[in-house]
């Protein structure tokens, strides 16, 4: 497969993200993101919290399954090796990021980021906490006695 010389120009002063989650990214230049994949069961007892005063608060997770979460992902790797003649002219004068999730990028130039997999499970009793947060007198209890937990296969 033949393609045309990709050609970018970017002049940015600033990018200021706080959070880029699973399996996503900022993606600067020429990118070539194919077959990504994500894959995820939460389970939050308070949920997810930013800025805020928490307390006096009990969070209760129960999660007694018999099989939980079983994830099968079968990506395809797609490669052309044909990138020659692109070009790119970047001039940025700051990235700032706060929180990179599992498998999260912030590519600038030319990149191929084939076939990214994330998968998980996450028992938490008080969720995300970001930011300026006041958590006091709290308490968490989670039960999660699976017979089989977060089974991940992967074929690729």
């Amino acid at each position: 497969m033949n393609r045309k010389p990709i050609m970018n120009q970017f002049q940015l002063g600033q990018i200021s993200v706080n959070t880029i989650d699973t399996a996503s990214g900022i993606f600067i230049g020429t990118n070539y993101a194919q077959n990504w994949s994500s894959h995820r069961k939460n389970n939050y007892g308070f949920g997810s919290v930013s800025g805020s005063q928490v307390e006096n608060n009990i969070s209760y997770v129960m999660d007694q399954d018999g099989i939980d979460t079983p994830i099968e992902n079968y990506p395809c790797i797609l490669y052309d090796g044909n990138r020659a003649g692109n070009s790119n002219e970047i001039d940025i004068g700051e990235i700032n990021v706060n929180v990179l999730d599992t498998c999260a990028a912030v590519s600038v130039g030319e990149n191929d980021l084939n076939a990214w997999s994330a998968h998980s499970k996450r028992n938490a009793g008080q969720g995300r906490f970001a930011g300026d947060i006041q958590n006091t007198q709290n308490s968490s209890l989670i039960l999660d006695s699976d017979v089989i937990d977060s089974e991940m296969n992967d074929y690729g």
